[in-house]
């Protein structure tokens, strides 16, 4: 009876150990096949989308050359403006010379008339407080310029 045993489960054994093999390759097979279904979507996605990527591609180099291009025009306009800002810096310098330069004769110029004007008055016979108030300027002033002008006469007798 052992033999008999022993040759009803070896074969017991091997269809077991058959069946099992064959429940892990069909698995297996199902693992590859949903692999292969999964990979075939994925290829279809990626081609799907290479053309965006590609497009994605074209626009973003063609933005990177309008973005150098806008730098460009930005220098160059930036080098322009620092090159009107200095001549107008220029010019302002010449105006103000000019001015200082006229508001000296101006002032040179008006003394001029003042020393005119209290010289007249006092050769009228007016004192120096009635000049300075007829002239709106100091007393001091007016004394000073009629005592210049006593001194030039004294030194050139």
């Amino acid at each position: 009876m052992d033999t008999l045993l022993y040759w009803v489960a070896i074969p017991m054994v091997a269809n077991i150990f058959l069946i099992f093999f064959v429940i892990l390759s069909l698995r297996r097979l199902m693992r590859r096949l949903e692999d292969e279904a999964v990979h075939k979507a994925v290829d279809r996605v990626l081609a799907s989308l290479a053309p965006l990527v590609d497009q994605a591609r074209n626009l973003s180099m063609a933005f990177d050359e309008q973005l150098r291009e806008k730098q460009r025009l930005i220098h160059s306009l930036n080098e322009n403006l620092d090159r009107r800002i200095t001549a107008l810096s220029l010019m302002v310098n010449r105006a103000e010379a000019t001015l200082k330069s006229a508001e000296s004769q101006r002032h040179n110029s008006e003394s001029m008339d003042l020393q005119g004007a209290v010289l007249d008055l006092a050769d009228q016979g007016r004192d120096a407080e009635r000049i300075a108030r007829e002239l709106a300027v100091s007393p001091g002033e007016v004394s000073l310029i009629l005592d210049l002008k006593r001194k030039l006469d004294a030194l050139s007798r």
